[in-house]
Formats: structure tokens, C-alpha cells, sequence
């Protein structure tokens, strides 16, 4: 990139999960885990690679409809921002499991509805272009289907794990399915909204290599990667 380019960008700011926070999950030998925040997250290393300041407004466990909340609140912190990344998705497809595996035979739905996240995530976008601002979009990282599948149940007993899979079909490859029917929607606010779409989803593959072992989380190997995926698209 041009060094008169970098110069003019004066901050690089961010919303979404704990994908932008940059959340990583830590295996046990007990077969547990813990979370950690990367030294290094991909908003920092694409800051760093931009000469920029940080402003890294993202929160684990955030939604689309959460997400929309915090940029109401911190409008005035964006000021002086060029690009504003957004990653959102991973929270909004996913599911209460404890719900299911206590009452498999129940209704369960997203924590956001398909049309809901859409709706928003487009009204989200056109309001960070409304105040002068660039937005990116970032397309969903793969996930490990099996991987989560262990994570999410390890502390389950084997009737709430054989329930999870009753609801499942019989497939934990629904819970991929799930996944990228918000990823879908995704590429379809992208390309509504005429907004650049970072395709992680592409570039990692099957995530193999790039993720830690709850299976949906990028490791420090795919937070780089996607940060290069980003630079490529400012």
C-alpha cells in the first residue's frame, strides 16, 4: 500500500464477537478449556500493518442486535475512522444447548432469527457508510463441526449428548448447516449494500490448521491469515 495512503488513515475501528475481540480457547489436559485474549488479535495487527489507532469495540458472545446497541453508544469514539470492520454471525446462528439437550423435544431457534440478522446487519451497515465511514465485512471463518460438538457437550451427561444428537438428526453436520445459512445471509447483506466482503470462509478452507479446539474460534496462525485477508481489502 501506498505509504501517503497509510499516513491518511488515523484509526481503524471494529464490531462484532469474540472472533474481533480476538478470543482464543485453550484445550486442558482435563478435556476443559479457558479463553484468553490473543496479544495480537487481527484488529491490532491490521492497525499495525496501517500505522493506525485502534479502536476495537468487540464483545464475545455479541449478536447483530447487540452489536447495533454498541454502535449507537460509541457513535463520537469512531470519529477520525476510515475503515469499520464488522464481524457478525457466529452468535446469531448459534443455539441454547443446554435447552436442547434438557428438552430435545422442544421448539429452539437461533438467538437471532434469519430475517432479524439480515435486517439488521444491513441497517447496521448503511449506518456506518451514512456517517462517512468505509465499511468491510467479514464472511464467517469455517468451523469444525465435531470439534464444537465436544466442546459444547463435554460437560453434558450421555443422555443430554445423545439428546443433542436426537435433535441434530443424527448429524452434527447440521450444526455446519445452521452456520452457514448466516453466512449466506452474510454475503447477501455484502452484496446489497455494495460493501467489501472479507471471504475468510474461502481463504481458510476447512479450518484446518486455523482454529483452536473448540472449533470455531481462529488460533493465532488463523488471526493472522485473516488479518492479511483484510489488508488485501483496504
Amino acid at each position: 500500500m501506498n505509504r501517503m495512503i497509510m499516513d491518511l488513515i488515523m484509526k481503524f475501528a471494529a464490531l462484532g464477537d469474540s472472533i474481533i475481540k480476538g478470543v482464543l480457547f485453550n484445550q486442558e489436559e482435563n478435556g476443559l478449556g479457558h479463553y484468553s485474549l490473543s496479544d495480537r488479535n487481527i484488529v491490532d495487527r491490521v492497525a499495525e500493518r496501517l500505522h493506525s489507532e485502534v479502536l476495537n469495540l468487540g464483545k464475545m458472545g455479541c449478536t447483530i442486535e447487540v452489536g447495533e446497541r454498541i454502535l449507537e453508544r460509541h457513535l463520537t469514539r469512531l470519529d477520525g475512522a476510515q475503515y469499520v470492520l464488522m464481524c457478525y454471525g457466529g452468535n446469531d446462528s448459534d443455539y441454547d444447548w443446554k435447552a436442547i439437550a434438557d428438552h430435545p423435544e422442544g421448539e429452539h431457534y437461533p438467538k437471532t432469527p434469519l430475517r432479524v440478522f439480515e435486517k439488521t446487519y444491513m441497517r447496521v451497515v448503511n449506518k456506518v457508510r451514512e456517517l462517512g465511514y468505509t465499511p468491510l465485512i467479514m464472511s464467517l471463518p469455517p468451523m469444525d463441526a465435531q470439534q464444537y460438538f465436544n466442546f459444547f457437550t463435554s460437560t453434558f451427561s450421555e443422555v443430554q449428548k445423545s439428546n443433542v444428537l436426537k435433535w441434530l438428526k443424527g448429524s452434527i453436520n447440521t450444526i455446519w448447516a445452521g452456520h452457514e445459512l448466516y453466512n449466506d445471509a452474510v454475503k447477501r447483506v455484502a452484496n446489497a449494500t455494495d460493501c467489501v466482503l472479507v471471504d475468510c470462509t474461502t481463504t481458510l478452507g476447512d479450518g484446518k490448521g486455523y482454529l483452536c479446539e473448540d472449533g470455531i474460534h481462529p488460533n493465532l496462525a488463523g488471526q493472522s491469515k485473516i488479518a492479511s485477508i483484510i489488508l488485501r481489502n483496504t
